[in-house]
């Protein structure tokens, strides 16, 4: 019986620490670890200026650099390494930079070849990082010097390192510098999916760390933007289904009230919410009602090699586990974001399957139906709330005879019924003409599937 209790107290220690948001002495020997790791690294690229990679000078710091790397391989899994302004990150943890000039001159030392970041599957041995010094302290290559970086680490055999490009983090209150264009905000989303599900079916670790920042970037411009939609609309391709996915659940998120950090994991989560295809790879048994009912299982094992507990992956990690759970199913209730995703990818597969037959108003009047069993009511109104009356993407016939497409989410108070709308190609369907305003007019005959 004593056994007993003290078996339950540590399991309630460890549920207690992953509950708190992160297992403390991991995230602990991470942070110290990745500073060492960071600083070793930036002492490297600099002794490039005063002698050549193979000079016997580096053998010691080389050797110790390889030490390092390998000792944090072996807590993570991976090793993803972010240099943000003058500041380091570790797999999502920020390092302490005070009084350690190493970490703050990383950045610069990286960016001379356009990279912001290095992704480290394996442990490297003396002549792989001997080479990867010497890559980056070739002169920069014009006009891509990181793609230079990478085929000179191709040439040397170092095929464990990524390279990534320069990107900063920005904090919630601080404010956004420029415009972004929501097009390419979408289509950097799009492309980090497919690298995310590649690197799965490559058996590789999970990143989360660029689908991230690509979902930070869409945040700021904005859930419930008009441009945003727009660009979705009319510059997304229509089968990009983890993008639709995405769109709706942070649509749905933001109305709902849901937090900046909340948002960024359940905008990742969307965007990778099938992974578990990826891990089951081209089979039958991925192809059929088996790989349904199992992917979600194998999505959170994909998810769970990001070894380490921390309040991000936890609730990454539920949501995809629960994205095909039902509200009253017999496992129990899913978790928030679980319930969320469900409702917001089941709309857009409805409206793939059944959108020849079926405008998007359908669709959530067929969903309406199962709120309370399939859907948390109170989630379901809130998507028709963001939604409205006629979805961005859903074809309408004008008053007047002519053909539009909703660009637009609900605007604000009195335009549940009225988007935006771009006039339409009647014979295509495609959104080709001048942008209406439908609550100044011509009002709406009737919604159109297609």
């Amino acid at each position: 019986m004593d056994e007993m209790r003290e078996a339950q107290r540590s399991l309630g220690r460890a549920l207690g620490k992953a509950h708190a948001g992160e297992d403390r002495e991991l995230a602990q020997r991470v942070r110290d670890e990745g500073e060492q790791l960071c600083q070793m690294l930036a002492g490297l690229l600099k002794m490039t200026r005063v002698h050549a990679p193979d000079n016997r000078a580096f053998d010691a710091p080389v050797a110790e650099f390889g030490r390092a790397l390998s000792s944090l391989l072996g807590l993570v899994g991976e090793v993803h390494l972010v240099a943000v302004d003058d500041q380091a990150y570790v797999n999502e943890m920020r390092l302490r930079s005070e009084g350690k000039p190493g970490l703050r001159e990383l950045g610069p030392e990286l960016k001379h070849q356009n990279v912001g970041g290095l992704t480290f599957q394996a442990s490297l041995d003396d002549r792989q990082a001997r080479a990867l010094v010497a890559a980056f302290a070739a002169p920069p290559a014009d006009p891509y010097p990181r793609t230079a970086v990478r085929e000179r680490l191709r040439r040397a055999g170092v095929t464990t390192v990524e390279l990534h490009g320069i990107f900063r983090f920005r904090t919630s209150d601080e404010a956004v510098e420029g415009r972004r264009d929501p097009t390419e905000a979408l289509k950097r989303a799009l492309q980090l999916s497919a690298q995310a599900w590649e690197a799965v079916a490559a058996g590789r670790a999970f990143n989360p760390l660029p689908l991230r920042r690509a979902v930070v970037e869409i945040l700021e411009i904005g859930p419930c933007s008009l441009d945003l939609w727009a660009a979705w609309v009319t510059g997304m391709p229509r089968k990009a289904h983890a993008l639709a996915v995405m769109m709706h659940s942070l649509l749905l998120g933001e109305t709902a009230g849901l937090s900046r950090g909340v948002l960024q994991d359940l905008g990742v989560a969307a965007l990778v919410h099938d992974v578990g295809y990826a891990a089951l790879g081209a089979t039958a048994t991925a192809a059929g009602p088996d790989g349904l009912a199992r992917h979600p299982g194998e999505g959170a094992r994909a998810l769970l090699r990001q070894r380490g507990f921390s309040e991000a992956k936890l609730r990454r990690l539920r949501a995809v586990l629960d994205h095909h759970r039902g509200f009253d199913g017999p496992r129990g209730a899913p978790s928030a974001l679980g319930a969320l995703l469900r409702l917001a990818e089941d709309y857009v597969n409805y409206l793939r399957v059944s959108g020849e037959r079926l405008s998007g108003s359908d669709v959530l009047a067929s969903m309406a139906q199962a709120g309370g069993s399939a859907y948390q009511p109170a989630l379901l109104q809130l998507l028709v709330n963001a939604l409205g009356k006629f979805p961005p993407g859903t074809l309408l016939e004008l008053a007047d005879g002519r053909r539009a497409r909703s660009l637009s989410p609900v605007r604000g108070q009195g335009t549940f019924a009225t988007p935006l709308a771009r006039l339409c190609d009647t014979a295509t369907g495609e959104a080709v003409g001048e942008t209406l305003d439908l609550a100044r007019g011509p009002a709406v005959r009737r919604a159109l599937p297609g």
